[in-house]
């Protein structure tokens, strides 16, 4: 097992990944620019992001945790609060509060900076949208930097820049740190490789200054996404690669006992404003934003669709990740104890994500779900690299870098199509795929080859096949008219963003789910037009 003794005391200056770390920040930031979204009313603080961030904005602007100003006025805030009713009629924010708290370093300045010199700081404005987008390109940075030095201790400046550049470019990492950038994966992305340095350090230097910061990296991350919590395994497994080794870890670990109750007291500390909120609105100290809308089904995990389905497989939008998965073989040869623990977690984690009823994770440019384990993939993904250029071929020295040039490129171009709509956000089919490969915009035919997933039958574990019903009749050219039942007006309102958006808006007002609301209008447009 390689020892750790050269973190951070490398007499060697490696320069070029650092400066690849530079080259790709640059990027993002361009990008940003470049999107312009923060000039957009409707984009950055969007969909899920509206419930990460509403913990902010009712406390900064509207100094009212409770959301009792959304219940006096129906309506009047749907654009910017969703919340849920807990059984005691209290409106209570959907998510948890973590996704604010790694917010707040940058939109508490960026609020009262507004309110000092007069400006308009209502929560929601230019100014909130640019600090969102300099906060998620902080914590990636964070987390390359991090990367970077755990990789370096094993491997190469060449191969450490290659997983940098594939990890950024070559996968939809560089979509939710840009496009959709205040969504929770960058920040969960830097959260888990902090808490894998963490743990690290501290098997170096057992003291309680890691054990501090190793809670306050837990806390943060069940805090941002609790069923990430799966990452905590990698404390006592890191670096064990037997079960002499393992029991070896047990004994360090329970002779520094006054440690690990440092660890869960600065972890629950992590999670009490959570608590006490929910306290405060629903009544109970643990309440599920969620209801009956999300739940598992871990007697029938989607293995094969979440990671080759045409919907929304993440190895089918990000083939870049199949070289770590191959890079696992090499791993084992190079270090064991790092093999297990991240081979361990990958399963794991893959097992529970692939048992969410949801497995495709709703709306989003491939399976974003993955992207929160990037950085210990990082691993076997330099594992492959080093094995190739250690060999004496040319031909194998050269393979890492037109990989990585061809996913990336792939990348780059899959992700145009996305913006055009060539890829769609979660309806896509076999038939739809093959149709835009290739194209950077959607065929006349494309549309027709969509079809939506079935919601209903999920929420119960059932997952039938998309079929597209008239894929045969428009290549033939039919005339045959399409029966416009109640059901294909719905298709047509859940393929349509516009539509949806609109009738998420009447739901939150009726107070009723948004099924519901698709259904309602979907009947009322059948009897308008039968």
């Amino acid at each position: 097992m390689y020892r750790l003794k050269r973190l951070f005391q490398s007499k060697k200056k490696v320069k070029f990944s650092g400066i690849i770390i530079l080259l790709l920040v640059s990027i993002f930031i361009l990008r940003d620019i470049q999107l312009s979204d923060f000039n957009s009313k409707n984009r950055i603080i969007e969909g899920d992001v509206l419930h990460y961030y509403a913990y902010l904005p009712a406390l900064l602007v509207y100094n009212d945790l409770k959301l009792d100003f959304v219940a006096k006025a129906p309506g009047k805030f749907s654009d910017r609060f969703w919340p849920v009713v807990a059984p005691n009629g209290k409106y209570v924010i959907m998510t948890t509060m973590g996704m604010s708290v790694m917010y707040a370093p940058f939109i508490i300045p960026t609020h009262y900076f507004l309110k000092i010199t007069g400006k308009d700081a209502d929560g929601y404005s230019k100014p909130y949208k640019i600090a969102l987008l300099i906060s998620a390109i902080f914590y990636l940075c964070l987390a390359l930097i991090l990367i970077r030095k755990l990789l370096l201790v094993y491997f190469s400046d060449t191969v450490t820049s290659l997983v940098l550049i594939s990890l950024a470019l070559g996968t939809n990492l560089i979509h939710y740190a840009t496009r959709e950038a205040a969504f929770s994966h960058a920040y969960s992305f830097f959260l888990i490789i902090w808490f894998v340095f963490n743990t690290i350090r501290y098997y170096k230097k057992p003291d309680f200054l890691y054990a501090i910061l190793l809670g306050l990296s837990a806390g943060l991350i069940a805090l941002v996404r609790p069923t990430n919590i799966i990452v905590f395994i990698i404390l006592p497994l890191w670096g064990v690669s037997s079960w002499s080794e393992f029991k070896a870890r047990a004994s360090l670990l329970l002779s520094h006992w006054k440690h690990i109750i440092v660890f869960a007291l600065v972890l629950i500390s992590t999670l009490v404003p959570q608590m006490l909120y929910w306290k405060m609105t629903s009544g109970v100290y643990f309440f599920n934003g969620y209801g009956d809308g999300g739940k598992f089904f871990f007697n029938n995990p989607q293995f094969a669709n979440i990671l080759f389905s045409y919907r929304k497989g993440w190895l089918l939008y990000t083939p870049m990740m199949i070289l770590p998965l191959i890079g696992f073989i090499w791993l084992y040869r190079i270090n064991k104890g790092i093999f297990y623990t991240v081979l361990i977690y990958f399963i794991i984690n893959t097992y529970v994500l692939s048992s969410w009823w949801l497995w495709w994770f709703g709306g989003s440019y491939g399976n974003r779900a993955f992207i929160d384990m990037y950085g210990l993939l990082a691993f076997p993904l330099a594992a492959f690299f080093h094995y190739l250029l250690s060999k004496k071929s040319i031909l194998l020295k050269v393979l890492p870098f037109l990989l990585v040039l061809v996913f990336v490129t792939h990348n780059l171009f899959q992700l145009q199509q996305y913006q055009n709509g060539a890829i769609h956000y979660v309806s896509m089919t076999k038939e739809a795929y093959w149709d835009s490969f290739g194209k950077l915009k959607p065929s006349a035919e494309f549309s027709k080859l969509l079809v939506f997933p079935d919601y209903k039958a999920a929420k119960k574990g059932i997952y039938p096949r998309p079929v597209v019903q008239n894929a045969v009749k428009t290549k033939i050219n039919t005339d045959k008219a399409i029966e416009k039942t109640p059901e294909f007006y719905e298709n047509q309102i859940r393929n349509s963003p516009g539509m949806m958006k609109q009738i998420e808006e009447k739901a939150k007002i009726n107070n009723i789910s948004l099924d519901s609301a698709i259904k309602v209008d979907a009947i009322w447009l059948y009897k308008k037009n039968k």
